[in-house]
């Protein structure tokens, strides 16, 4: 594929504005060239990736997909556009990773706009890692800090009881012992100095989903994960293990918007964070039938040293919770 800048710039700014029109009159384009640099990366893409609607444009699963890789793209391209200005324009520079169950949708965008305007003074260099990837760059000192979902116990949102299934907080104690052993790893003991801190940054829903043209008696024989590591993850192919007494086929795609275009094309069902599973990126998805929705703890680890102060992780867990409560 041979996608320009300019085009995926296009993309997202007719995300942002929800129609062709929008986005031509923020760009100070006219229409016909929005649709045609559309129409282009669409072929380029092999699928539709918009949903033509009467009062604008609604993504396609592919189209969801897209997103996801355009914000990293066009992130790595602003970096790359400031280090060129020369030394004298280099802002302070703090290295952070994002579980892939936060760094849906325009989550990157979001964080890096709010980071900017709380943090002025300062870049952010955001990189989606696997849980277990940030833990081992957290040890080794390559990144500053990072987003992610820690070992605490979950608790089970206000839905129905689930009738005669196993209980959820006791399931997910696989996933809390994995993620506390991934944490000792890349901290030590609380004794040692160069342990990173904690900063809770807010609980975050996730919703058990499948398609809505799944039938409900149908039981769910696959899972989509973005991060095996990840307590959210792993929480419920544990649980239908539990419930059915053999574990679903496991399908790992790296990225949540994967995970949600799956879910949206009927291959399997997934825990997704509620900013995916709630309209309008819900569109076509269900709950999943007799799974409860669960919620876990946001926190921000940063790593004890000179290039991150107090001040910093009190703006970044801000940046944080503001693209959250913008999702939800």
């Amino acid at each position: 594929m041979d996608i320009d800048v300019k085009t995926l710039r296009t993309f997202c700014e007719v995300i942002r504005t929800g129609s062709f029109t929008g986005a031509a009159h923020r760009l100070g384009y006219s229409q016909s060239s929005v649709t045609a640099q559309m129409r282009a990366l669409e072929r380029q893409a092999g699928a539709p990736l918009f949903h033509r609607l009467p009062n604008g444009v609604r993504l396609t699963p592919a189209g969801s997909t897209v997103r996801g890789y355009a914000v990293q793209v066009l992130g790595l391209v602003g970096e790359m556009e400031q280090a060129l200005r020369g030394p004298e324009a280099h802002p302070q520079r703090l290295r952070l990773g994002l579980a892939p169950a936060l760094a849906y949708g325009e989550q990157l965008a979001r964080i890096s706009r709010f980071g900017r305007r709380l943090l002025p003074g300062v870049q952010l260099a955001l990189r989606v890692m696997c849980t277990a990837e940030i833990h081992t760059a957290l040890r080794n000192g390559d990144l500053d800090g990072a987003f992610l979902l820690t070992a605490r116990a979950p608790r089970r949102s206000r839905t129905p009881a689930t009738a005669g299934g196993p209980d959820p907080t006791s399931v997910a104690g696989l996933a809390r012992a994995r993620t506390a052993v991934l944490a000792e790893r890349a901290c030590g003991t609380a004794a040692q100095p160069g342990r990173p801190t904690e900063v809770l940054v807010q609980e975050l829903e996730f919703i058990p989903s499948t398609s809505a043209s799944t039938r409900p008696a149908t039981p769910c024989r696959q899972v989509a994960v973005a991060d095996p590591d990840c307590p959210s993850q792993r929480w419920l192919p544990e649980f239908l293990r539990l419930r059915a007494g053999e574990p679903p086929e496991s399908l790992e795609l790296g990225s949540m918007d994967g995970v949600h275009a799956t879910v949206q094309g009927g291959l399997g069902c997934a825990m997704l964070p509620s900013g995916l599973a709630r309209s309008p990126y819900g569109a076509g998805l269900a709950p999943l039938p007799g799974v409860p929705r669960m919620q876990w703890t946001v926190s921000l680890l940063a790593a004890r040293s000179r290039e991150i102060r107090d001040t910093h992780r009190e703006g970044l867990a801000t940046a944080l919770r503001l693209a959250l409560e913008h999702a939800a």
